[in-house]
């Protein structure tokens, strides 16, 4: 566990949602709504104001929804772009995977259709057996793991849900250089060290036909609000796949809420611009890129 001294320091965190970008936002949605107990809570579109924030001007006027899980927490934001290129799954670099609560992952794996392709069935995972997931891959190409914690898992700090669907708590970051990777997100964060460990991934390693033991050098990175970062180093991945004048394909980016963002500000080299969000309503915003050239958009009060 982190010192009181430590987690006080935090500027990174909560993990606020992910955005993931649709060619078509109907489906998306819908198949969240009825196997993943997601609610549609806001349907807008792509405002002139948010589209130069994301320096993506062909997506002004395009059809956004709000999905809130059934925890209560509406995380989930889809972005539609009928002419967004396909998503690779785990064969790129960028926002790799969305890790999130449920109550009974047994119980949710047993109501997936189709739209969910499962790549990993419901089983304990290596690093405790507090831990108990699945993976599969969304109708968007996303990857999530969907992770029913029973109880604390030290030193990790992980929420728990009894609801069938809960919050986005570590997004995973596919990297070429795990070093680099961690370094960007450690100096923003000015607080917890990442702890870097070799594990073995089994989605990665069917995916790219490795043997099933073999072992993936990750990090992790406590912040605020009980989320993380995890970062896998993923050598042979391709680049992010980007989409002229719009967003990557998959997920398209995370958001975070910061602390001192004038702080960060200053370490990126970035201006602060004044958005409307979902997340936080009228706010100040950084759209930064990291490392490994996913996108991160960083929110304060």
């Amino acid at each position: 566990m982190s010192d009181s001294n430590t987690k006080s320091r935090r500027q990174l965190g909560p993990v606020l949602g992910a955005t993931l970008t649709c060619q078509d936002i109907d489906k998306v949605s819908q198949a969240y709504i009825q196997q993943l107990d997601f609610t549609l809570v806001e349907e807008s579109t792509v405002s002139e104001q948010l589209a130069s924030f994301w320096q993506a001007e062909n997506l002004v006027g395009n059809r956004l929804h709000i999905l809130k899980a059934a925890n209560g927490d509406a995380w989930l934001r889809l972005l539609e772009d009928k002419n967004a290129k396909a998503n690779q799954p785990l064969k790129t670099h960028g926002w790799m995977s969305l890790e999130t609560n449920v109550g009974d992952v047994d119980a949710i794996a047993k109501q997936l259709q189709s739209d969910f392709e499962v790549i990993g069935a419901p089983a304990y995972l290596q690093v405790s057996d507090a831990i108990k997931a699945m993976q599969v891959i969304g109708p968007a190409g996303e990857v999530s793991y969907l992770t029913q914690v029973e109880r604390e898992v030290p030193p990790f700090e992980l929420p728990m849900t009894k609801a069938s669907s809960g919050s986005l708590f570590i997004p995973v970051l596919s990297t070429p250089n795990r070093e680099q990777s961690l370094a960007f997100y450690e100096a923003l964060h000015q607080a917890d060290q990442g702890l870097k460990f070799p594990t073995k991934v089994t989605v990665l390693n069917n995916a790219w036909g490795k043997p099933i033991d073999h072992q993936y050098d990750v990090a992790t990175l406590q912040l605020a609000g009980k989320t993380l970062f995890e970062i896998d180093q993923v050598v042979d991945a391709a680049p992010i796949i980007t989409n002229t004048g719009g967003l990557p394909s998959g997920i398209a980016m995370i958001s975070i809420q910061v602390n001192n963002i004038e702080a960060i500000a200053d370490r990126l080299k970035q201006t602060i611009t004044p958005i409307d969000s979902h997340y936080l309503g009228r706010c100040r915003g950084i759209f930064a890129t990291g490392a490994a050239g996913e996108l991160i958009e960083l929110l304060a009060n």
